[in-house]
């Protein structure tokens, strides 16, 4: 039996203790290598992680000990196998030093994002494409397909499948590389896309979509950057020192005067003032005849925010205030109906 065994182990060479010892190493510090690179603080996830690592590991070396007493193949499965973990490993450690050398850190309420800019994404991507190549080449080594590196058919078919794909993977990431070199939209930015029904805060733009979190009920929304691209996309926080300029409009019956609705939007927006500091007070009311419509006349309501993060408090304390007015001044804000009726004289014939 011991003889079986020197003769197994005899079968490995020093690549092969190499590939077995990075297994153990990678068995053993399962947990700080997880940590490294996760950006989850849940610890049930992060054990999670862990596990599911360590039994990858587990299977490499048990195809590894396969190999010793059965089968050769299996040899050539635990590399490939580790070959994609430690590719995934590497990428994974490489992209997080570029992330802090060329990415920013924003906060936003009192969370710090470390955000992408255009040139961690550059080289990212620069990493992604070296990793996938030097990956392809150990695989083909590991099989014994050396042949296939030589022939120009290999090179024409990976064309092909890169070419093929372009459709899947190709609109995302440049279009995310396009909005990162603009910089038009930063970390912290409040965007509104009205085609996506989106008002939100710009969190984090990569190569392949954005995320945002929603003003009005702070979750998270991620959107592809080709279909964000596509939109009208409005930057709110970057207006002038006066502010950012918003409007309500409201429908008002027939018969009150321009004097009654600028009385009544002053005293709504002094009103809304004192219900929301962001408003800029400083500013007078600005008030517009929007449309004379068959039922009322809608009249805009214009005003200053100093805050755009609080752009949805302000309208709301300009509604309420609005509400309250309009019963104390007696003039409606409902649209009213009209009614018309037409009279038909019909001559009797005898």
């Amino acid at each position: 039996m011991m003889d079986y065994l020197n003769i197994s182990f005899e079968r490995f060479s020093e690549l092969d203790y190499t590939v077995f010892s990075i297994n153990i190493l990678l068995l053993i510090f399962a947990r700080p290598i997880v940590s490294l690179f996760s950006k989850s603080s849940d610890k049930q996830k992060m054990a999670n992680k862990v596990g599911l690592l360590r039994i990858i590991n587990l299977v490499l070396i048990l195809f590894y000990l396969d190999a010793i007493f059965f089968h050769d193949i299996s040899k050539q499965i635990s590399q490939t196998g580790l070959t994609f973990l430690l590719a995934f490993i590497i990428v994974n450690v490489l992209q997080i030093f570029v992330l802090r050398k060329f990415g920013r850190d924003r906060t936003i309420d009192e969370v710090t994002y470390h955000t992408e800019t255009y040139q961690s994404e550059i080289f990212n991507l620069i990493i992604a494409l070296l990793a996938f190549v030097t990956v392809v080449v150990l695989v083909i080594n590991i099989w014994g397909f050396t042949d296939w590196l030589k022939a120009t058919s290999f090179l024409g078919i990976l064309a092909i499948i890169i070419f093929s794909t372009k459709d899947v993977w190709a609109p995302d990431n440049i279009n995310g590389l396009i909005m990162l070199y603009n910089g038009n939209m930063d970390t912290g930015s409040i965007v509104r896309v009205k085609e996506l029904d989106l008002l939100a805060i710009t969190i984090q733009t990569s190569l392949t979509q954005t995320e945002f979190r929603d003003l009005r009920q702070k979750h998270m929304i991620v959107i592809p950057n080709a279909r964000l691209r596509n939109c009208k996309i409005e930057v709110l926080s970057k207006s002038p020192s006066s502010g950012l300029f918003c409007y309500v409009d409201y429908n008002i019956a027939y018969g009150v005067t321009s004097e009654q609705v600028n009385a009544l939007f002053e005293k709504v927006l002094a009103q809304a003032c004192e219900l929301q500091s962001a408003i800029n007070e400083e500013r007078d009311v600005s008030v517009k005849l929007v449309s004379t419509g068959d039922h009322a006349v809608t009249w805009r309501l214009g005003y200053w925010v100093k805050n755009p993060f609080q752009i949805l408090d302000c309208e709301f304390a300009v509604n309420r205030a609005a509400y309250d007015c309009s019963l104390q001044e007696g003039i409606s804000l409902a649209t009213p109906l009209t009614h018309e009726v037409s009279v038909m004289n019909q001559e009797k014939t005898a």
